[in-house]
């Protein structure tokens, strides 16, 4: 089956196991299923939707809405729906199903769960098992960490996105298990690495990519098991050393050199088409243990997947994103849900199962249209129903919504209905700038707006710092103490940001120049430096054999075919 998307009108196409898929997890209600009808966006434009629903990074000062105490959120003061402080939100102290209600027939369900949604009170901040980590969000059991977002089980670490079990550790993308390293990204296991991306196992190196199991390597592209390297050229260790030595103190001149000669080094190797590892039949990129996963992004140990992106212990589900710790089990287009077998079109449901069209939910059994709700069962828009009077209620919503077209998402009136779409635009409580959406799907403010997103108009203000600006020393040894009293100007945005004491030490531990650049442009930055989340069809350029890889045809790289990589460096 092919369509055009109803949102970009790109073409795309729904296969045969796709609708099994369907058709499988469709949910059943005293005996009667309720079909799941095959999608109206196209994979892409699903996996947008799903990030626009998600806020990281940006934080704000507010007063809650239960206490006035002044909080960190992830809503911004405008916002007119109630926040409650974390404590305060998961207290007995209120109940979300006291603003429940019955469902109106007259008029389309998601506009019924919109006007829950700005009723009931939302959590600041989604933590937990934190400890001194405050400015953190989407965290689990963080220790002395500082605008760390999407991370677990982390120590010591400042300035990451989706950092895991990792220590001492600075400016990460995409991390696990890494120890004192900065500007990592998609690397597991190393030690003391500064500058690295898609590396295992490495030790005491600078600048490295795609290498494996290597220490003391400089400048290095696509080695396995190899010492006292740079800029794949092995020396002696007596060499090397003397090599590194003048590279010290690193200076943002001295780096900006390593980094033209290191690209023009890779351009002249091959490049591996998947970072694809002890995985069977899948198709995407960072991905570990896997089989039969198609269209994966930065997945691990999942089985019979699709659309699927940072995502652990996946089974038997497709378009899901962001659910760690774990995973999904048969579920559909769901966003920040965990441990919730057999749901759908859900956002931020941790744990229970069948719930379906709802958000914010936790531990709960068998909800439909929810909002907030904690230990619900046999809901409905938060209103409280037996078994009975749940299973026969919810087919009939199933039947008003499949009618209820989703105008607000650009669908005409009868092309597509609410039942088997994700949340509509209307539902989405932040401006496309301020959600994960921008990171892979980058708009400017006009086309978000064209494209019916909105956009907070605040971020997009010009923040330049008129005052003094101060001269950083070259070598960080030179670094005076009272820099973090300073206002520090990013040479990309003009807009001002500080060094904090435990930032300084660690650059101090590990001979780093300052950073010119304020903590969002250094993550667009390694955003940027990683190929897109997406697949496209090229031939491999030494077997001419065509391979699904997130190398753009149109790319000048030399790209190989994971079995053509393998026999070139093995």
């Amino acid at each position: 089956m092919n369509r055009a998307c109803s949102h970009c009108s790109a073409a795309f196409e729904i296969t045969k196991d796709d609708l099994a898929f369907y058709d499988d997890i469709s949910p059943i209600f005293a005996q009667k299923k309720c079909l799941i009808p095959p999608p109206t966006l196209c994979s892409e434009c699903r996996f947008q939707r799903r990030l626009i629903f998600r806020n990281d990074r940006h934080l704000y000062h507010r007063k809650s809405s239960f206490s006035g105490k002044q909080m960190i959120s992830i809503y911004s003061p405008e916002k007119e729906f109630p926040v409650y402080d974390q404590d305060e939100w998961w207290s007995d102290a209120w109940d979300a199903s006291s603003y429940g209600r019955d469902v109106d027939f007259s008029r389309p369900f998601y506009e019924q769960l919109q006007e829950l949604r700005l009723a009931v009170p939302r959590i600041s901040l989604f933590t937990t098992g934190v400890e001194n980590s405050y400015y953190t969000n989407h965290a689990l059991f963080l220790k002395n960490c500082y605008l760390v977002f999407g991370g677990g089980h982390d120590e010591d670490c400042l300035f990451g996105n989706y950092l895991s079990f990792s220590k001492d550790t600075l400016d990460g993308l995409c991390l696990y298990s890494c120890e004192r390293c900065y500007e990592g990204i998609s690397s597991q296991r190393c030690y003391e690495c500064v500058w690295f991306m898609n590396c295992r196992d490495c030790t005491s190196c600078l600048m490295i990519e795609d290498c494996e199991s290597c220490t003391n390597c400089i400048g290095c592209f696509g080695l396995h098991r190899k010492e006292y390297c740079i800029l794949n050229e092995q020396m002696s260790k007596e060499a090397f050393e003397e090599r590194r030595r003048e590279l010290m103190p690193l200076t943002h001149e001295k780096l900006l050199a390593l980094q033209l000669a290191f690209d023009a080094l890779k351009s002249t190797l091959p490049h591996r088409g998947s970072h694809t590892y002890a995985s069977e039949d899948c198709t995407g990129d960072a991905v570990y243990g896997s089989k039969n996963s198609k269209n994966c992004f930065d997945v691990t140990n999942c089985e019979d997947c699709k659309n699927v992106a940072f995502t652990p212990k996946g089974i038997r589900s497709q378009d899901a994103t962001f659910t760690s710790p774990d995973g999904v089990d048969h579920n559909y287009f769901v966003g920040s849900t965990v441990g919730a077998p057999r749901s759908a079109f859900t956002f931020m449901v941790w744990y229970g199962s069948d719930v379906y069209c709802s958000m914010e939910c936790h531990h709960c059994e068998n909800v439909f249209g929810c909002a907030g709700l904690k230990n619900g069962k046999y809901c409905i828009l938060n209103k409280q129903y037996t078994k009975e009077e749940y299973e026969k209620r919810v087919p009939q919503i199933i039947e008003h919504m499949r009618k209820a077209p989703l105008r607000s998402d650009g669908a005409t009136a009868g092309q597509a209905g609410e039942w088997g779409e994700y949340f509509p635009l209307s539902l989405c409580p932040y401006g496309y700038n301020e959600t994960n959406a921008l990171d892979y799907f980058p708009l400017t403010r006009e086309e978000a707006l064209s494209r019916g997103f909105t956009w907070r108009d605040e971020l997009d203000q010009s923040e330049t710092y008129l005052g003094p600006k101060p001269k950083i020393p070259h070598d960080i040894a030179e670094v005076p103490d009272d820099i973090c009293s300073q206002i520090l100007v990013c040479e990309v945005t003009g807009k001002p940001f500080k060094i904090i004491p435990q930032e300084l030490k660690f650059y101090r531990s590990m001979g780093i120049p300052l950073p010119q650049r304020c903590f969002d442009q250094r993550h667009r930055d390694r955003i940027g430096r990683r190929n897109p989340r997406r697949l496209w069809t090229r031939a491999c350029a030494k077997c001419s054999k065509e391979m699904q890889t997130t190398y753009a045809p149109e790319r000048p790289e030399i790209v190989y075919c994971e079995k053509c990589y393998l026999s070139t460096i093995y």
